[in-house]
């Protein structure tokens, strides 16, 4: 049988207690993860994460277009080379269409740091929901609720999971279609 009786003056001060800690302690948590490595001694938080993945999409762009700009080079000395380089020619033009990866990596990062955003986002709704305040430099938007923004939003996902992407039997069964 559950009992039933009141709790004592003593009993609800405790419990309070024991929540405004546990508040106390999650405001702390929380802002370990969003606040800068200045601030927290550690790198690893939500902004760190953030100049990180900016950093692979800046770099992995300039080395893309390093090696792009090269085997344009390539190109234009076998094609002063007549029809012996045309081996050459069609190796580098490969090569250029491989360069294609910088694009989706591009895409697929930036819809992480997309995430990475809305978590801090709502890390900040939890700050602000528990009394606490934001720290400096910490200024939080509107939380992203999926809905479209353009009418053609929803055909704009950039590239697709491998596991969600289609067979080759669907993309021919679609072109079998028209």
């Amino acid at each position: 049988m559950p009992n039933t009786s009141k709790p004592t003056a003593q009993e609800l001060e405790k419990e309070i207690e024991n929540l405004a800690e546990y508040i106390t302690q999650a405001k702390s948590e929380i802002a370990a993860i969003s606040l800068a490595s200045e601030q927290t001694g550690s790198d690893k938080n939500l902004g760190t994460a953030q100049l990180e993945l900016n950093e692979v999409v800046r770099h992995t762009e300039e080395a893309t277009n390093t090696i792009m700009d090269k085997a344009e080079a390539i190109m234009a000395a076998a094609g002063a080379m007549g029809d012996g380089g045309a081996a050459i020619n069609a190796n580098a033009l490969e090569i250029l269409e491989a360069c294609s990866f910088q694009d989706i990596t591009g895409q697929r990062i930036k819809k992480v740091l997309k995430t990475i955003e809305q978590i801090e986002l709502r890390v900040g709704n939890l700050v602000k929901l528990f009394g606490g305040q934001l720290p400096d430099g910490m200024a939080f938007g509107e939380i992203d609720t999926g809905a479209p923004k353009r009418a053609d939003e929803a055909l704009m996902n950039g590239p697709q999971l491998s596991k969600d992407k289609p067979s080759q039997d669907d993309i021919d069964k679609l072109f079998a279609q028209s």
